[in-house]
C-alpha cells in the first residue's frame, strides 16, 4: 500500500513502541502532525517551549527506560531545544529528537533556515550520539530504526533525526524495508574471568555507584551484588538513588574533593573497588583512579569498549546481566557486622551533623529552605519521585532526602540546566501516573521553565511543585559572595506565586513560617490535581559541605549525648 512519507514516519514510530511524543507543531512538520491526527494510540503532548519538550522527554526516558520522543519544527523550533538535548547527552538518557528541516533545494534565508540546508544536522552533532538529515523519504524507516538503536545501545543518549520538508512532501510510496545490516549486532561476549578471580581473592570490596547505575534494572542488580559481596556502597553526586540510601550497606555520597573519614578508611582497607556505571574520563573516574590505582575497576555500558582494566559492555541490559553473572560466579560472603556498623555510623553521624546545621539557623528569619526539605524527607515513600532543579534546593536535596529506589530523586546532573523541574515533572508524571511526583525548585529556575505549568494544569496531573521563593538566584549569590565578598545582579523580581498558580486552576499554598511546613506538604501530597507550594524562605545560609565538617559536628553531638 502506498502511503505518504509522513504516514510512514508515524507507522515507524508505532513499530518502535512509541506511545507519547512531546512537541510543538510548526510549518515544517505539519505533515507529521496531520498524520498523527490519524494515530489515536500515540499521545501528543504539546508544550509551550521547545526546550521543555526535550527535558520532558529526558525524564520520560529516565523513568521508563525507553527513548523519550520529541517532535519539533525546523530552525528556531529545533535550536530552542538544544540545551535540553545537551542535558540528556550529559545524563546518558535516550531521546529520539525528530525535527523538520528546510527543503533540499532551499534558497538562502529560507523560512526557518540559514544559508546551509544542513546546519541543524551539524548544530546537534556535538551533543548527540548521532545526527542525520534525511532528504529522501525512502530512507525514513531505516533512519528511524537506526536512531532508536543508537539511542539505547552502549551508553544511552539522544539522537537527532532531521527530516527535510522536501522529503515529507514527496509523492506517496510503498513503505521501504528497514536495512537491518546497519543495526547493532548481538551483544558481544565479555570476558569477566580476570575480575571474577580478583573479586574472589579480595578480602574487602567497596562499590561506587555511578550515573549508569541509576537505571532500575542496574540498580536492582547492584543491590543484589552488594549483598552478595557484603560490600559497602558509595554513590556519586548524580546517581543519588542508584544504591538506596536506606539500605544497611549504603555508605553515602562520594564526590571528588569532598570526601570524609568513613570513605577514606574504607578505601584504605579495600583490596578492590568496583565502579558500577562510572564513566571513564569523568571527574569521578579520574579521581577514583588517581586515589586507588589498579585497585579500581569499572564495569560500565560504553559505546567503544577499548579501555584496559575495565569491563565494558554494550548496553544497559548487558550491564545488569553482567552484575548478575558476577553474583552467580563468585563466592558469597557472610554478613560483615563491622562493615554494616560502619555504614550505620557514617549515616547516623552525617544525619546528626545535618540536624545540627539546620538547628543552627532554624530560628533565623527568613528561615532556611532546608527546613522544608527536612519535612519532605519524612513524607516521601518508595512510590514518591522527587525531581530537583538547579538552585539551592539542588545543594540540599542529595544529602537530605532518603532514597528508596533509583527513581526516588532525579536531578539534572552535570549539565546543570535551570528550568528543569516544570518540564521534568510533566515527563515523569506522564511516564508513571501511579507515582506521586514532587518538583522542588527555586523561583528563578521555576520562572525559566514556567511556560508549561499551564500544560500540567490543563492535563490535570497530580504533581506537586514546591517553589523556594527567596527572590534570589541563590547559587550564584553564594558563589559571588564566597569568591568576592559581595554580590551583583542576582535579584529575582517578586512574584505572587499563589495568584500565578490559581490563574491556571491549580491549588496554591503559601508557607511563610516553618510551623506551616508539615501541613502544607500533607495537603499537597494528598491532592488529586496539580499543587504549587510557595515557600517564603531565605537564601543566605552556609551549604552543608564539606561533608567532613558535617560529620565532625555530628560526632560532637553524639558524644555529648553519651
Amino acid at each position: 500500500m502506498r502511503q505518504s512519507p509522513a504516514a510512514i514516519t508515524i507507522d515507524c514510530l508505532r513499530q518502535q513502541g512509541v506511545s507519547t511524543i512531546f512537541g510543538l507543531d510548526g510549518d515544517h512538520v505539519i505533515y507529521l502532525y496531520d498524520a498523527l491526527s490519524d494515530a489515536p494510540d500515540i499521545d501528543v503532548v504539546t508544550v509551550m517551549h521547545e526546550n521543555n519538550a526535550a527535558i520532558a522527554a529526558e525524564l520520560y526516558g529516565r523513568v521508563t527506560g525507553r527513548p523519550g520522543v520529541v517532535m519539533l519544527t525546523a530552525g528556531p523550533g529545533a535550536t530552542n531545544s538544544l540545551s535540553g538535548i545537551a542535558g540528556a547527552y550529559a545524563a546518558g538518557v535516550p531521546i529520539v529528537h525528530i525535527t523538520g528541516g528546510v527543503a533540499q533545494d532551499a534558497p538562502k534565508e529560507a523560512f526557518h533556515g540559514v544559508d546551509d540546508p544542513d546546519f541543524l544536522q551539524r548544530v546537534f552533532e556535538p551533543v548527540t550520539k548521532w545526527s542525520v538529515r534525511i532528504e529522501d523519504a525512502n530512507e525514513i524507516p531505516t533512519m528511524i530504526a537506526l536512531g532508536f538503536d543508537i539511542a539505547t545501545r552502549g551508553r544511552p543518549g539522544p539522537v537527532h533525526l532531521e527530516i527535510a520538508v522536501s522529503a515529507l512532501t514527496m509523492d506517496p510510496i510503498e513503505a521501504p524495508a528497514v536495512d537491518t545490516s546497519q543495526l547493532a549486532s548481538e551483544e558481544m561476549t565479555v570476558d569477566t574471568t580476570g575480575v571474577m578471580k580478583r573479586i574472589d581473592a579480595a578480602k574487602q570490596i567497596t562499590i561506587v555507584a555511578g550515573k549508569n547505575a541509576f537505571w532500575p534494572e542496574v540498580s536492582q542488580s547492584l543491590v543484589a551484588l552488594t549483598e552478595h559481596l557484603q560490600a559497602p556502597v558509595l554513590h556519586v553526586w548524580d546517581s543519588h538513588g542508584a544504591m538506596p540510601t536506606v539500605h544497611p550497606l549504603s555508605l553515602g555520597l562520594w564526590r571528588e574533593g569532598n570526601s570524609n573519614e568513613f570513605v577514606e578508611r574504607t578505601f584504605d582497607e579495600s583490596d578492590l573497588v568496583l565502579g558500577i556505571g562510572v564513566r571513564a574520563g569523568t571527574e569521578s573516574e579520574i579521581g577514583l583512579s588517581k586515589r586507588l590505582g589498579e585497585r579500581f575497576v569499572t564495569i560500565d555500558a560504553v559505546d567503544n569498549p577499548d579501555v584496559d582494566q575495565h569491563i565494558n559492555v554494550l548496553s544497559i541490559n548487558a550491564l545488569s546481566s553482567t552484575l548478575d553473572q558476577i553474583i552467580e560466579s563468585t563466592r558469597e560472603r557472610e554478613t560483615n557486622p563491622e562493615i554494616i556498623d560502619r555504614c550505620e555510623e557514617a549515616r547516623q553521624t552525617f544525619q546528626t551533623g545535618l540536624a545540627v546545621e539546620i538547628e543552627r539557623y532554624q530560628d533565623d528569619r527568613p528561615w532556611p529552605i532546608s527546613l522544608a526539605l527536612e519535612s519532605l524527607d519524612r513524607k516521601i515513600d518508595p512510590d514518591t519521585i522527587v525531581v530537583s532543579d538547579v538552585s539551592n534546593v539542588k545543594i540540599w536535596a542529595p544529602v537530605q532526602l532518603r532514597t528508596f529506589n533509583s527513581l526516588t530523586h532525579l536531578q539534572s546532573g552535570s549539565w546543570g540546566a535551570m528550568g528543569y523541574v516544570v518540564p521534568g515533572v510533566l515527563g515523569a508524571a506522564l511516564a508513571r501516573p501511579d507515582r506521586k511526583i514532587v518538583g522542588i525548585v527555586g523561583d528563578a529556575s521555576f520562572l525559566m521553565g514556567s511556560n508549561d505549568f499551564g500544560t500540567i494544569c490543563a492535563l490535570g496531573l497530580p504533581v506537586v511543585i514546591a517553589v523556594h521563593a527567596d527572590q534570589q538566584i541563590g547559587m550564584i549569590y553564594y558563589s559571588l559572595k564566597q569568591a568576592f565578598g559581595r554580590t551583583y545582579k542576582t535579584d529575582v523580581p517578586p512574584v505572587d506565586f499563589i495568584k500565578y498558580a490559581e490563574a491556571f486552576g491549580a491549588t496554591a499554598i503559601r508557607v511563610s513560617e516553618p510551623e506551616e511546613i508539615d501541613d502544607a506538604w500533607d495537603r499537597a501530597l494528598s491532592a488529586t490535581g496539580p499543587v504549587l507550594i510557595e515557600f517564603r524562605a531565605g537564601h543566605d545560609f552556609p551549604r552543608p559541605y564539606p561533608i567532613q565538617r558535617i560529620i565532625e559536628q555530628g560526632r560532637e553531638r553524639l558524644q555529648a549525648k553519651t
